[in-house]
């Protein structure tokens, strides 16, 4: 079989059919090697080639790429199953990169016996898979489902292409959006308060996000919100909170894959960034493709604060804000009526940063990167 040429999927306008394989030979990623950016992992034909359906893409870049052919022995798979890609652990990555292909459920749960995973890297993989099981379930993918940590020969495989994705992807297909706005978080009832600011405050501080986020919390609490910390909830109760809030406000982050899949378009939502690399933008995008809400993208980042031997900011770097103009931009979407919030002094910034950098063990220097740096990584 001649193999085909990978292209960066462009997914806009709608996605080829799903590949049907006989015999398709499912490859996790070899144990013992760690967490890796790139896995050797995948389908394959019988033949060895690989099903190019099967690759996860990351913008222009493969997150997989394609395995060699297993040697030896390899388990057996009867019946027909759907391929769903890597299941990572990180809650930002599950959200977006491994959910990429359930749209495919909607039209096959009939006609299969359940849906596979490969996991990101060998971590536990049952384990990983029982955590991600209830919010699989309330996006509407139900039945049998499998995280392979062996290499297995399926007798019939279905593999859709990815549907969803970082950057460019982010908007996800008309398929992807259709089959979540039908199924995600139907039957969980909206519970909760109507403004709530998802916050990091509570998080170690080894997962950074704005200085002095508390300040902006007391802001919010004065103009009716309440901080939601979705660490601290179950995910069908994360849900819930979103689908009864109205105004949702909060630094980027991962959350906010959540509020795009279960939203409403009734919300006016802000998304304030903390770091270099326009995700508050990405995040906007989503959430106001997939739901059709108000959403604004609001960037006072005066600078980023990163540990001393990095060389951009990422997801554990800490964000400088202005203050005073983001009152005013929070009051010009109408997510507060007041806003006028004055400047943190900088001494409580030096303050609060050498107490996280204390913390850690680490220094952490002033960086002012270019507009639009991409992030190292994602939350």
């Amino acid at each position: 079989m001649t193999q085909e040429p990978l292209l960066v999927p462009d997914i806009a306008g709608g996605l080829p059919p799903i590949r049907l394989v006989e015999g398709a030979i499912v490859v996790p990623p070899a144990k013992g090697l760690g967490n890796q950016s790139v896995q050797r992992s995948g389908v394959l034909f019988p033949d060895g080639s690989l099903v190019p359906e099967s690759v996860t893409w990351r913008g222009t870049a493969q997150v997989t790429v394609q395995p060699a052919m297993p040697q030896g022995r390899i388990d057996e798979l009867t019946g027909t199953w759907l391929f769903l890609g890597p299941l990572f652990g990180h809650f930002g990555h599950f959200l977006v990169e491994s959910i990429a292909r359930i749209w495919a459920f909607g039209r096959l749960r009939d006609e299969i016996d359940g849906v596979l995973f490969v996991p990101k890297f060998q971590n536990r993989p049952d384990r990983i898979l029982e955590q991600y099981r209830p919010f699989l379930e309330a996006l509407g993918v139900r039945g049998r489902m499998l995280n392979l940590e062996e290499p297995t020969r399926v007798e019939r495989l279905h593999v859709p292409p990815q549907g969803f994705g970082m950057f460019q992807m982010i908007e996800g297909s008309p398929e992807f959006r259709d089959f979540v706005r039908a199924h995600a978080g139907r039957d969980v009832e909206p519970q909760g308060h109507a403004r709530i600011y998802i916050s990091r405050s509570a998080l170690p501080v080894q997962r950074g996000s704005i200085l002095a986020e508390t300040v902006l919390e007391e802001h919010l609490k004065e103009e009716g919100y309440v901080p939601f910390h979705p660490q601290k909830h179950s995910f069908l109760d994360q849900i819930a909170a979103y689908k009864a809030a109205t105004h949702i406000v909060g630094v980027d982050c991962s959350p906010f894959h959540l509020v795009a899949l279960v939203g409403h378009r009734d919300q006016t939502v802000g998304v304030i960034a903390r770091r270099d690399g326009d995700l508050d933008q990405a995040f906007a995008r989503q959430i106001h493709a997939f739901q059709g809400s108000e959403v604004a993208a609001i960037n006072h980042l005066k600078r980023n604060w990163i540990e001393e031997h990095m060389n951009r900011a990422s997801r554990t770097s800490w964000g400088e804000v202005d203050f005073p103009a983001l009152g005013v931009s929070l009051c010009e979407c109408g997510l507060i009526r007041g806003g006028n919030w004055p400047a943190i002094p900088d001494a409580v910034i030096r303050k609060q940063i050498e107490a996280i950098g204390a913390a850690q063990g680490i220094r952490f220097k002033p960086w002012e990167g270019a507009p639009g740096t991409a992030p190292s990584d994602a939350d």
